[in-house]
């Protein structure tokens, strides 16, 4: 306490204590006397105990030059200051020698008004060096912690004016050094804190420190929190100024906000939530629940206050097990999302529950409490259970119909494919999952069938179409699909469900339709003109045959016109075949004995030709049911076609052997093959690869096989031949003797 009663701050006190240490400690000291010699100067005198310190004693310098007593640059230097002081002037000057440091005065001595002799006082420095190093080191230290601290840190004047700011300040503040120590701290205010901050500065000036919260304003106009810490600045017990340490905790007021509207926002979702919620304290072994949990299980916080267990009675006994359990894993630091179970209201109704614990640590990270979180799940199950079950009627649907199904994305990609695939296309339904159904496509059905599927996506309307679909084994089927967007809740399309149907009977059927119709016009013309074309061809040829028998030349004439009429009346002959079905008198026939007869009748033509004809057929075949003539004329066809595909010769081979319940009839030649997309048109009216061919032959023969109740297949290949197979069915005795065919 200083006597008028002010105190005295600790550093000042301090400081005054380190000023008396220094005051009493004393000094050592040396006399020297020397005169001028010549052009040198020779010491004449010298005591005190410095010169001990110098490393000189009186007997070794005494009668010396200082060249011969001091090194070579002190030496020059004493002998300018001798040289200076024996022309009377009074030199003062600091050397060091041996690492000591010493002070030097020079006084000439006059006589008459001449210096005869110059007399030093030497006195060593090595306490005030020390102190200056000392005081360095001090404002060294002082310098680096204002400098390099993280928090601002500045002085202010009497009369707030910035004396001293570190580069923390600068960056609170926003303004430059030169800028703040120009300026007061008033600009730094806000409105509102201005009146406190100045009270705050008059009290601390005072002598009374000052810690408090305050907005500031930076240059840059942005508002920053400030923790400010004022301290006054004490000398010889006056105040002289304020120092300040500004702490920036806009980042630790945002996160107090943040804090506390996390707080605000739990304890609303605790209280708002529709679903149940209680959090249990295991040290406390008190529970808190929000009004959902009270409302929905019947129980208030004030009747489970005091229970003495997690498990509540809302869990059943069959559950009690398997709580205990859940209860332990949480303490473990382990949560439990979405365990599904039946809890008990206080009233002993069930409730069907989606239950998630999320355990509670503290600061220690230890678990000391946990949440629970209880959702009605009771209409999810109706749902799920209505789900299940209509799932289960598509799923019996999908897989036991015709109907191709299958799903994909809005890409193509396919999510789903019915078992009906593996039975139509011969692909397991599993090979088509993630792939893209436009590659299972004819290569020239994708453009269009992708365009479909675009407009689809675009329009959200269902498009229907008809593709070839890759079979398994290489082949094509043609599939009539209906496609059908899934639109979601947002109106976009989310995926795709294909339903498609194999029209490969319907093909045949049209086209057995189209031959059907074809085969009607063809009967009815044949039936209308057959008899009309017959009447004057008799006439004609009965007329030909009287000119012939008189005339005298040209009978080769007659001969070609004649052939021509045979010619007319033959396919007059084919066409009464294709006209209105008529009562056929099927009778039990040996085949191997009627295509022997054949044969006989065609081996000559079959000679000239120079086509070898082989035979051969299974024993005891049975015998089937036909009018003869008409299977004999399907056989004569298909053997004249099999030579005359063969104009340079070959081989005609032909077999009959018995396959289950039908008789198969083949005949295989070696000639120039028919082209694979000819085969089809085969059999259709006037449709021939013969150059003159009328094309109604074939198709006579497929008429007759099947009023037979038989088929015609063929194979064939370019430059290889080709093979006719006729399948016949065979002929059984019914219980009265009556044959029928099998």
């Amino acid at each position: 306490m200083a006597e008028d009663g002010k105190s005295i701050h600790p550093a000042v006190a301090e400081s005054k204590k380190k000023a008396h240490r220094m005051e009493i400690t004393k000094q050592q000291s040396m006399t020297f006397k020397f005169i001028k010699s010549g052009e040198t100067f020779v010491m004449t005198e010298c005591s005190g105990e410095l010169s001990d310190s110098l490393g000189y004693k009186e007997e070794w310098v005494i009668g010396k030059t200082p060249e011969e007593i001091f090194p070579k640059e002190l030496a020059a230097f004493k002998m300018d200051c001798y040289e200076q002081a024996w022309k009377g002037e009074y030199i003062t000057y600091e050397a060091q020698l041996n690492n000591v440091p010493f002070l030097v005065s020079l006084n000439p001595v006059f006589e008459n008004g001449k210096v005869v002799e110059v007399r030093g006082l030497s006195i060593d420095l090595i306490h005030r060096v020390m102190m200056e190093r000392q005081l360095e080191e001090s404002e060294q230290r002082f310098r680096s912690l204002i400098e390099h601290n993280i928090d601002a840190l500045f002085s202010l004047d009497s009369q707030g004016k910035f004396t001293t700011v570190n580069p923390a300040a600068e960056l609170l503040t926003g303004y430059s050094g030169k800028e703040l120590l120009s300026m007061t701290f008033h600009p730094l205010l806000m409105e509102e804190h201005l009146e406190k901050s100045v009270q705050g500065f008059e009290e601390a000036l005072k002598g009374t420190p000052k810690t408090y919260d305050m907005k500031m304003k930076r240059k840059d106009g942005e508002i920053r929190f400030v923790n400010l810490t004022i301290t006054p600045i004490i000398v010889s017990d006056d105040v002289l100024g304020l120092y300040c340490i500004g702490k920036d905790i806009t980042e630790k007021k945002k996160q107090e906000a943040e804090l506390r509207e996390t707080k605000e926002t739990l304890e609303s979702l605790f209280t708002h939530s529709a679903d149940m919620i209680a959090i249990y304290d295991f040290d406390k072994q008190t529970i808190k629940l929000n009004p959902a949990f009270e409302k929905t299980f019947g129980w208030t916080e004030e009747e489970l206050r005091d229970c003495r267990s997690p498990i509540f009675p809302i869990v059943l006994d069959q559950y009690l097990q398997e709580s205990l359990e859940m209860i332990q894993t949480v303490k473990k630091g382990i949560p439990i999302i979405g365990h599904e179970m039946i809890c008990q209201r206080k009233d002993g109704s069930l409730l069907n529950s989606s239950v998630t614990l999320f355990p509670i640590f503290d600061q220690n990270g230890r678990v000391h409490a946990y949440s629970g979180i209880s959702r009605d799940i009771t209409e999810k199950k109706r749902q799920e259970k209505a789900l299940r079950e209509s799932e289960e009627k598509y799923r019996i649907i999908a897989e036991n119909t015709m109907d191709l199904i299958a799903t994909s994305d809005r890409q193509g990609k396919i999510t789903y494919s019915s078992p009906s695939n593996k039975m139509i296309l011969g692909v397991d339904p599993a090979d088509y999952l993630g792939k893209n159904a436009i590659d299972f496509l004819h290569e020239d059905d994708k453009k269009r069938v992708t365009l479909l599927m675009r407009r689809m996506v675009q329009s959200r309307q269902p498009v229907k179409y008809e593709a070839r679909w890759k079979h398994n084994d290489g082949s094509y089927v043609v599939l009539e699909t209906n496609a059908t967007p899934v639109i979601n809740e947002k109106g976009h399309v989310e995926s795709v469900v294909v339903v498609s149907r194999d029209l490969t009977e319907r093909k045949k059927t049209e086209e057995m339709l189209r031959k059907s119709d074809k085969l009607s016009v063809l009967g009815q013309l044949a039936a209308g003109a057959a008899h009309e074309i017959r009447n004057p061809l008799t006439s004609i040829k009965g007329f030909l045959q009287l000119l012939e028998s008189k005339a005298e030349n040209d009978f080769e004439y007659y001969e070609i016109m004649l052939s021509e009429i045979d010619r007319i009346n033959s396919i007059v002959s084919e066409f009464m075949v294709l006209a209105k079905p008529q009562v056929m008198n099927l009778v039990p026939t040996n085949i191997t004995e009627l295509m022997r007869h054949v044969i006989s009748l065609i081996e000559t033509q079959a000679i000239l030709m120079n086509v070898q004809i082989y035979f051969k057929a299974e024993d005891d075949l049975p015998v089937i049911s036909s009018v003869d003539n008409q299977l004999k004329q399907v056989f004569i066809n298909l053997l004249k076609n099999a030579i005359e595909a063969m104009p340079d010769g070959g081989n005609v081979f032909i077999s009959i052997e018995r396959k289950e319940n039908d008789l198969v009839v083949s005949f295989a030649d070696e000639g120039c093959g028919i082209p694979s997309d000819k085969l089809s048109s085969l059999g259709e009216p006037f449709y021939t690869t013969k150059e003159k061919g009328t094309g109604l032959g074939l198709m006579v023969c497929y008429k007759i096989i099947e009023d037979h109740g038989g088929r015609i297949h063929v194979k064939s290949e370019l430059g290889q031949g080709s093979t006719f197979k006729v399948v016949l069915p065979m002929l059984s005795i019914d219980q009265e003797g009556a044959p029928f065919i099998v």
